[in-house]
């Protein structure tokens, strides 16, 4: 856990320097490769024993299946539900930062899948300038659960992943 927080320290020091040094801002703008998902809830997939975040579509056609961690599905929800911990998780500590610094989280992407791992970025505004810092998709999700940040998935991953079509039950007429 002491390594994940140095990791998280070490990405806002990123950030930070980043914003410091640029140049020039990125826009963010509407993405045609991209889908706009939800974080529909967290699973338990029985024969591997893991969670498994859900993500759909606003019309609820797909479903991406994501498979995280024990503590990264319990941060997920937390961030769902709104539920406030006695002492913050990092993910919180993250958002007070991000919300200090006077900067937004514009929007989390599931931006590739290579060898069955998905790959994310969170895009940070901070005075106009975009910051699109690499994280782990189920890192991402726990901060866009708590910043209720849009979360976009490349059309690219959706063909690429194992995505569950909902079952449309029939009625004889």
């Amino acid at each position: 856990m002491r390594i994940r927080n140095l990791l998280i320290a070490m990405l806002v020091g990123v950030a930070l320097f980043h914003y410091t040094f640029s140049t020039g801002a990125e826009k963010v703008q509407k993405n045609t490769d991209q889908v706009e998902m939800i974080i529909r809830g967290i699973g338990f997939d029985k024969i591997s024993q893991t969670p498994v975040v859900l993500l759909s579509d606003k019309e609820r056609k797909k479903v991406l299946p994501i498979w995280i961690g024990l503590c990264e599905a319990r941060a997920i929800e937390l961030g769902l539900s709104g539920e406030i911990t006695p002492r913050p998780f990092t993910y919180d500590l993250f958002a007070a930062l991000v919300r200090t610094m006077k900067a937004k989280v514009e929007r989390v992407t599931i931006v590739d899948l290579r060898d069955q791992v998905f790959y994310a970025q969170v895009e940070v505004s901070i005075n106009g300038d975009i910051l699109k810092i690499d994280a782990r998709p189920s890192d991402a999700l726990a901060l866009a659960s708590r910043m209720n940040a849009p979360v976009y998935v490349n059309k690219s991953v959706l063909k690429n992943a194992a995505t569950i079509e909902p079952k449309v039950q029939k009625r004889d007429t």
